[in-house]
Order: C-alpha cells, then sequence, then structure tokens
C-alpha cells in the first residue's frame, strides 16, 4: 500500500514537472519574440530617421542651391541689362537698315518677323516693308558707317520663286554719295524664311470663274492671270494683267476666289505713255511680284510702278488678307517725260 502511493505521488511530480518546464518553455518563447519584436522595432526607428535626417539635409542642399542660382541669374540680369542698356545708347543715334529702330504691323496685323531690322531690297534698293501703300526705294549713304550693315548674305527671288542666296555687295558710286547692293537678285531678303509659302501660278488666259462675272474683260488682247492663295485661308485669288493695244489702256486687278473683281491695284491709259516710244508702253507681268516680304505668312502684292527717270522708283505694296485690302489702290501710272 505504502508503494503505490509513493508511485502515484512520483508520478504527479513528473507531470508537475513536466508542465513547469512547458510553461518555462513558453516564457523563454514569449520573451524571445518580445525580443525579437523591440528589435525590429528600434531598428525600424533608426533607418527612418537616417532617413529622414538625409531627406531633410538634400533638401536643405537643394534649397540653398536653389538660392544660389536665383542669386546668379539675379546677378547675370542686372549685368545683362546693363550691357542692353549700354548696347541701346552706343546704336541710338545709327542709322537703321529701314530708317526705324521698330518696325510696326501697317495696315493688317499679325507680322511676325524674325529680325526688327530685316533688310528687304528691290533691285539693290532699299524696300521698306513696314507698312502697305506706295513707297519709294532707297539708296544706301556712302558716308555713313552703317552702310557695312547690308553686305551680309540675301534670299533672292524673281518671277515668284526662290532663285538662289548670294551675298551683297555695295555697288560702285550711283549717285553721289550714294550707292545700292549689288550680286543680289530682283527682290532680296536678309532673312531666311520661306517668303513663297504656297504655289504660284502664271497663265495666259482669263479663268472662266472670272470671266462669268465680268465678260468685258474678253476684249482685252494681253492676258496675264497669277493664281495664288494670298492669305493662306485654302482658296485662290487672282491677279490679272490686261492689256488693250486698241484703246493703249492696261490695269493690274485683284480678284477674289469667287471671280469678283476686288480692286484695281494699277492703271495706264495711252495718255500715260506718250514720247515714251511708238508702240508704247503696257503694264505687265514684269510690273509684279508676289512675296510674303515681312514674314507674316500672307503673301503681298509688289507692284513696281513705272518711270522714265532711273531715280524716285517706286513699289505699291498691296495685302489681301480674309477680304480686307490694305495698301494705294486705283494707281494711276503714267510715263509722261
Amino acid at each position: 500500500m505504502s508503494d503505490k502511493k509513493d508511485d502515484l505521488e512520483e508520478e504527479k511530480e513528473e507531470k508537475s514537472n513536466e508542465e513547469n518546464k512547458k510553461v518555462r518553455a513558453s516564457k523563454i518563447l514569449d520573451a524571445f519574440l518580445a525580443l525579437i519584436i523591440l528589435i525590429t522595432v528600434v531598428t525600424g526607428s533608426i533607418i527612418y530617421y537616417k532617413l529622414y535626417t538625409y531627406s531633410k539635409e538634400n533638401d536643405s542642399k537643394n534649397q540653398e542651391s536653389e538660392v544660389a542660382q536665383e542669386e546668379s541669374k539675379t546677378v547675370a540680369d542686372l549685368i545683362d541689362t546693363a550691357l542692353n542698356s549700354n548696347t541701346v545708347n552706343n546704336t541710338e543715334n545709327q542709322y537703321t537698315p529701314n530708317g526705324n529702330t521698330t518696325v510696326s504691323s501697317g495696315d493688317i496685323d499679325d507680322r511676325l518677323v524674325l529680325n526688327e531690322n530685316i533688310i528687304v531690297l528691290y533691285n539693290g534698293l532699299i524696300l521698306e516693308n513696314d507698312k502697305m501703300g506706295v513707297t519709294s526705294l532707297k539708296y544706301i549713304d556712302n558716308s555713313n558707317p552703317s552702310k557695312d550693315n547690308y553686305v551680309v548674305t540675301y534670299y533672292n527671288y524673281e518671277n515668284y520663286s526662290f532663285k538662289d542666296s548670294s551675298l551683297g555687295t555695295l555697288s560702285s558710286q550711283v549717285v553721289e554719295g550714294l550707292v545700292k547692293i549689288d550680286n543680289v537678285g530682283k527682290v532680296s531678303i536678309s532673312e531666311k524664311y520661306d517668303a513663297i509659302p504656297r504655289e504660284i501660278q502664271v497663265i495666259n488666259s482669263i479663268p472662266a470663274v472670272i470671266l462669268d462675272n465680268n465678260s468685258n474683260l474678253s476684249e482685252y488682247d494681253s492676258k496675264k492671270t497669277i493664281i495664288t492663295d494670298l492669305d493662306g485661308n485654302g482658296t485662290n485669288e487672282y491677279i490679272l494683267i490686261l492689256g488693250n493695244k486698241n484703246t493703249g489702256e492696261s490695269k493690274v486687278l485683284l480678284v477674289e476666289s469667287t471671280g469678283f473683281i476686288k480692286a484695281t491695284i494699277a492703271k495706264m491709259d495711252k495718255s500715260g505713255w506718250d514720247g515714251v516710244s511708238s508702240d508704247g508702253y503696257y503694264l505687265s507681268y514684269n510690273n509684279v511680284e508676289i512675296l510674303d516680304i515681312d514674314n507674316d505668312g500672307i503673301m503681298e502684292i509688289l507692284f513696281e510702278i513705272p518711270n522714265t527717270s532711273s531715280t524716285n522708283s517706286q513699289i505699291s505694296l498691296v495685302k489681301y488678307k480674309n477680304g480686307d485690302v490694305a495698301g494705294e489702290l486705283d494707281y494711276t501710272c503714267s510715263l509722261k517725260k
């Protein structure tokens, strides 16, 4: 009996020891997990702090760099302003190609000029292109230091097409103290851009759409029609050069795409060429060029006014845009001496 009791007691004691071992193992495991969690949290906190500190330092450096750049720009702007101010003061009284220090848009806006002092020449003489109307071609003052400004590369146009580019040269004396530019085309521009942005066609007849609305035009013997989209709106305009050998009359007409005459650009009757020749003189397509001379995308009509003198040559500039016409119209030409 005593032995059984002892065995039961030992069994209980063993169970108690095993349970205690399990409890201790559980506590050790819990403590280990808690330690791992603690280490993870501390490590994460350290990494976050390091990243946050690095980010702050980086932002501070960037701000300092931006401030330095802004200060540098400010100093550079001050220097540029001072230099530009001196340049303006030094060149204020210099002769400019068009006789102006600025370029205005004239009667129709939307000018897009690559260079404020764009130079346009007609037969080597200065053609002012800042407004529409009749303008006199100008020689260059050979005594002016700025005359060398005209010795530049020109882009040459003639007969409604681009011809070539060439270096302009000052001519020998033409008029006392005055010269022109040689080695250039009929119309020459100092800026490289597409001065003929749309196709130009010349035919020796009058289109049917015009005759249908103006049957009286068929009486002219000499007929030339220039066809092009002057203003770039997708429809063609017509420039008619007409001559009547019986009456001696000749004229240049601007006709809209509808076939209706918009304006008479120039006209000449027989009395206008008395004494010039027995055969007479008629306005011809040689008097007309179509060219965008101010780089606004609209091609102007350049009408060379005929005269019997080698000086005082004049060009009439006409601009057509969406039904509006700018420039002098109904110009009456005369070749009387």
